[in-house]
C-alpha cells in the first residue's frame, strides 16, 4: 500500500536525523487540510474508479526517543491518517501506524532492529492488517554521505479476501547525501521484495527505485522546505491463464508504476506550518482495468509540538 510505504520512508528519514541532548524527548504534530483525487483507488484491493472526489484529510502523530546511553537509543511512534471524501464514502481511508526502533552504535555504524505495524480501514471497516520486522545497518561513507541497508520480513492479512493474505521478504539500500550543513539532501534508494500469498495467483517478485531531493531555505524571513521525488515500482506476478479466471478483477498481472511527487512547507512560526503536496501516478498493467493515471493534491495547516 502506497500510504504505508510512504509513511515508512518518512519515519526512516526522521530516525536518521533524530538528535537531542535530553535522554528522553517527545514530539508530535496534528494537521487538517483539503485533498483532491482525480481517480479514487485502493491498490491492495485492485479497486479503481474513474471518478474523482475531494474532501478533508486529518493527521495526528507522536514520536518518542529515549537515548539510553551514548551508543544505544530506542524510538517509538504512532501515526493516524484519515481521508474523508465528500461523495464516495466507499473510498474513505483511515490508517493507524505504529513503529518501534532500537539501534546501537557499533564500530561507528548504526545497527538496528525495527518493527512496523499498520491497520487500514475503508468506510469504517477494517480491511487490511500489515506487519513488518527489519534489521538494518547504517554507516557514514563520508562525513556528508550516509548509507543504510536493510533486510525485512512482512505479513499482510485481509479481513474479507483471505486468498490475498501473504508473507514476504525483501531488502533495500538508501544512500543519503547532505550539502550545505544538511540544508540540501539527495536520496537514492533501491529495493527488491517477494511475496507468497494464500492464492498463488497473487504471488509476485518485484523491485523499486526511489529518489528525493529536498532543500531548506529562508525567504521573506520565513523558514521553508521544498522537495521533489520519483518512485518506480515493478511487480511480476505469477503467470495465469485467462480461461481459468472468472473475471479480470479476480486475477493479477504484471504492474509498473511511476509516481512523481512535489512538496512545499512554509514555517509560519516555530509551531505552525502550511504544507502543500502534489502527486502524479502513472499505473500500467497487462489488465486494462488496472491501467490508469491519478493526480492527488492537498493543502493543510500543521501544528508541531
Amino acid at each position: 500500500m502506497k500510504y504505508i510505504l510512504s509513511s515508512l520512508a518518512c519515519a526512516i528519514s526522521m530516525q536518521l536525523s533524530a538528535a537531542t541532548s535530553e535522554p528522553v524527548s517527545v514530539k508530535g504534530e496534528v494537521s487538517l487540510g483539503i485533498i483532491s483525487n482525480s481517480a479514487l483507488s485502493v491498490d491492495e484491493l485492485d479497486e479503481v474508479s474513474s471518478q474523482g472526489d475531494s474532501g478533508l484529510e486529518k493527521t495526528a502523530a507522536v514520536t518518542g526517543l529515549w537515548k539510553i546511553n551514548d551508543k544505544a537509543k530506542l524510538a517509538a511512534s504512532y501515526r493516524y491518517n484519515e481521508q474523508d471524501y465528500q461523495e464516495f464514502d466507499a473510498f474513505d481511508l483511515a490508517l493507524h501506524q505504529i513503529s518501534v526502533d532500537g539501534s546501537y552504535q557499533w564500530r561507528k555504524k548504526d545497527l538496528g532492529l525495527r518493527y512496523d505495524g499498520a491497520k487500514a480501514k475503508l468506510d469504517g471497516e477494517t480491511f487490511l492488517t500489515f506487519q513488518q520486522a527489519s534489521i538494518y545497518l547504517g554507516t557514514f561513507l563520508q562525513p556528508q554521505t550516509f548509507l543504510r541497508t536493510s533486510a525485512k520480513v512482512k505479513s499482510k492479512k485481509f479481513a474479507v479476501m483471505s486468498n490475498r493474505n501473504a508473507d514476504g521478504y525483501g531488502a533495500s539500500a538508501e544512500l543519503f547525501h547532505f550539502i550545505n550543513d544538511g540544508d540540501i539532501m539527495f536520496m537514492l534508494g533501491v529495493s527488491a521484495d517477494k511475496e507468497t500469498a494464500t492464492d498463488a495467483r497473487f504471488n509476485y517478485s518485484g523491485y523499486g527505485v526511489n529518489t528525493k531531493l529536498s532543500q531548506k531555505f529562508e525567504l521573506f524571513g520565513l523558514a521553508q522546505k521544498a522537495a521533489i521525488g520519483w518512485r518506480f515500482q515493478s511487480k511480476d506476478f505469477q503467470a495465469y491463464n485467462n480461461d481459468d479466471m472468472p473475471s479480470q478483477l479476480e486475477s493479477k498481472a504484471d504492474e509498473h508504476r511511476n509516481i512523481f511527487q512535489a512538496q512545499w512547507q512554509l514555517e509560519l512560526n516555530k509551531h505552525l506550518a502550511l504544507v502543500s503536496k502534489l502527486e502524479y501516478g502513472d499505473y500500467r498493467s497487462q489488465l486494462d482495468s488496472q491501467t490508469y493515471s491519478q493526480t492527488t493534491s492537498s493543502l493543510s495547516i500543521k501544528v508541531q509540538f
